[in-house]
């Protein structure tokens, strides 16, 4: 989980920076009015482009532990026998959403069902891509905390943030913006500095909870059926 929690670090940087500027500028419109491009649509335009920052944190951070516990599988040769049951489940339904369409022949699921079988006869490593997450751009407190249950993934929240209630209206946002049914000078004129720090520090509570129960997950190997027994 090194390398996920590096990035989730240096991305938390670039929030924290993108804040400071943001809360400048705010200050320059305040005290310099001639300064026509700190125009008020232009601030609301970066408050909302600030939700599009955490809600990539949000899908970066899981996404990114998730891979790398799935790359962990792999280069460790671990093979469906040796994992617990959620593992399994997630790899057979991987292996067969492959081949899975309204048209698909009956050839086509006959020679998965073969290669998946083969695959656990020869204890084969077991190998899986984002395409096994079920992360699809729609990540929120709820869905997180599915995954995880998914994966057999425990964590602890902290209280100060609510459960990650914000992460719904984050990702809400995030998805109207995506797809042009909101603007950005719209979104952001709903939002104050001050409110947007309040989301940002409970998204990041939520983020560091779900991290460190992943963290704990791959270093103590409890992805393995033998570590559960």
């Amino acid at each position: 989980m090194r390398i996920t929690l590096e990035i989730y670090q240096e991305r938390i940087d670039e929030i924290e920076l993108y804040f400071r500027a943001l809360y400048d500028l705010y200050q320059t419109q305040s005290h310099e009015r001639e300064y026509e491009f700190y125009n008020d649509d232009f601030l609301k335009i970066l408050k909302a482009n600030a939700l599009i920052m955490l809600y990539n944190l949000v899908e970066s951070s899981i996404m990114g532990g998730i891979l790398e516990i799935y790359d962990e599988l792999k280069t460790s040769g671990y093979s469906y026998k040796d994992v617990r049951k959620e593992i399994q489940d997630i790899w057979i339904s991987f292996k067969f959403n492959q081949v899975y369409d309204k048209t698909a022949h009956y050839n086509s699921y006959r020679d998965k069902a073969e290669e998946i079988i083969n695959a656990i006869l020869k204890n084969e490593p077991l190998e899986m891509n984002r395409k096994a997450t079920d992360i699809s751009g729609n990540l929120d407190a709820d869905k997180i905390r599915q995954i995880c249950s998914d994966h057999g993934i425990t964590y602890t929240i902290e209280s100060g943030c609510r459960g990650g209630i914000v992460l719904e209206d984050v990702k809400n946002k995030r998805n109207q913006l995506a797809h042009g049914t909101s603007s950005f000078a719209e979104c952001g004129r709903y939002y104050t500095i001050d409110d947007l720090k309040k989301i940002k520090n409970e998204t990041v509570i939520f983020l560091n909870g779900i991290l460190y129960g992943m963290k704990q997950y791959y270093d103590e190997k409890t992805f393995l059926e033998a570590v559960n027994s």
